[in-house]
């Protein structure tokens, strides 16, 4: 096992920094070593990929870095096929193991460099409302608590498996997932630009048609970009040289605009975002529709910029409400010459969660995303606002892992709060796993 003492640590956005002895494990007796050692100098945070713009990693304890536990390998649960992967994998590990071998998995991130640990630890998801969130695909998992003693945890654990399936590194250090998947199965995906008021007034049955979809708004434009994604028998036909042609140009242009012409006009000359932004859609998508593998379908995304993301996750009955203050904020800030928002607003849709605190526990949700570049001015003003005008719908709840403002009103959202730090304190009565953003911020635990 190798310690590095006092390693200075930042996150992938570098909103985020903080120095700590880092251990990195090999195995599971090198992680139950690392807990033992570590807890006796103070707190502990695991360490995935660093992609959380959340303050979830920083301590001035120790940090236990996943990186080397990647390995993964096939078996089965209740018959069906699943994988057993370790907690420092990737989601593009998992996924290219799974096509390998002529399977897929429901609701993977479209981000793929985030660790699966990190994906599970905040219920991190993709889109369809006959599935929820990566953490709900977990059958099995192996997790270390504070004593470095092992528990195998599954569905016959009961509340303690829900728990652990969301529990933002709080209650132990995971050191593997058993995740559900299926054979391989093949997608027709349209891409069509539709007016913006036709989208929302149609959502009730856009969820009924298709069994994936998602939606993307570019500020100052009058339709939305809509994903249209349900199940077919028919072959995947492979992509033509004009598709892969057309899908370099698309990734080129994405790619340029995230990482250098956005970020400078956010920096000089943020007055020309609308301009940009009604060339955004023709830079970024091709209308049409095609056939391919769901492994591939799920992860069209290849450009991922270094932004801030902002993420609330409301009840699809107040989704049509919870788009229209988002773009109304949006668009008063633009009459008094303010445009904070310069990339895209994004929508996905998941079931009912079991993670008990899963933004979607208990309730199938929109999940929408405000991106915009880190050069932008005004994103904290506008961030502080649209989390505001979140908050004002009852049931919407801050996906974990984005970007977090105002993280102590948020609390009494989760109804099963209470139960999940009862098992918090079970597993980890010293409080070894906290940072002071969960102890104090999150849960509230000193009055």
């Amino acid at each position: 096992m190798q310690l590095i003492p006092q390693y200075k640590w930042r996150n992938w956005n570098d909103n985020l920094a903080c120095t700590a002895d880092l251990y990195r494990p090999r195995g599971l007796h090198e992680l139950r070593e690392a807990v033992r050692l570590a807890g006796r100098k103070g707190r502990i945070r695991p360490l995935g990929n660093s992609c959380s713009w959340s303050p979830l990693v920083p301590t001035s304890g120790s940090l236990i870095d996943l990186g080397q536990l990647r390995g993964m390998h096939e078996t089965s649960h209740d018959g069906a096929p699943a994988i057993r992967v370790e907690a420092g994998a990737t989601v593009r590990d998992l996924v290219q193991f799974t096509q390998s071998r002529g399977l897929t998995l429901i609701s993977p991130t479209i981000f793929q460099d985030i660790s699966v640990g990190g994906a599970i630890a905040v219920a991190a998801h993709g889109t369809g409302l006959g599935t929820s969130t990566m953490s709900d695909e977990v059958v099995a998992m192996t997790l270390v608590d504070a004593r470095g003693d092992v528990h195998h945890l599954s569905a016959a654990d009961g509340e303690l498996f829900d728990a652990a399936r969301c529990s933002l590194g709080a209650l132990g250090v995971v050191h593997d997932v058993t995740m559900r998947c299926w054979p391989e199965f093949h997608l027709h995906v349209e891409d069509r630009m539709i007016a913006i008021d036709d989208v929302l007034a149609d959502l009730p049955d856009l969820a009924r048609t298709y069994e994936f979809f998602e939606l993307y708004w570019f500020p100052f434009t009058d339709r939305m970009w809509c994903k249209l994604m349900r199940r077919t028998d028919a072959p995947d036909p492979g992509a033509s040289l004009s598709q892969r042609l057309k899908f370099a140009f698309t990734y080129a242009c994405t790619f340029a605009s995230c990482n250098a012409v956005l970020p400078l006009l956010g920096r000089v000359a943020p007055e020309l975002t609308p301009a940009f932004m009604q060339l955004a859609p023709k830079l970024s998508m091709t209308p049409g529709s095609a056939v391919a593998p769901a492994s591939r379908a799920f992860h069209y995304q290849r450009a991922y910029p270094r932004c801030w993301d902002m993420s609330y996750g409301v009840p699809l009955a107040d989704a049509e409400r919870a788009w229209r203050r988002t773009i109304g904020l949006i668009e008063r800030l633009a009459r008094a010459a303010r445009f904070p928002v310069n990339m895209v607003v994004h929508a996905r849709f998941i079931g009912p969660s079991a993670a008990l605190l899963a933004p979607a526990h208990a309730r199938a949700i929109c999940d929408i995303e405000v991106v915009t570049t880190r050069t932008s001015r005004d994103a904290d003003a506008f961030y502080d606002a649209w989390t505001a005008e979140m908050l004002a719908i009852e049931g919407a709840r801050p996906h974990w892992g984005k970007y977090m403002l105002r993280p102590r009103d948020v609390r009494a959202r989760y109804p099963k709060m209470d139960a999940f730090l009862a098992h918090r304190a079970a597993l980890d009565p010293r409080g070894l796993f906290l940072n002071d953003w969960l102890e104090d911020a999150v849960f509230q635990l000193h009055p």
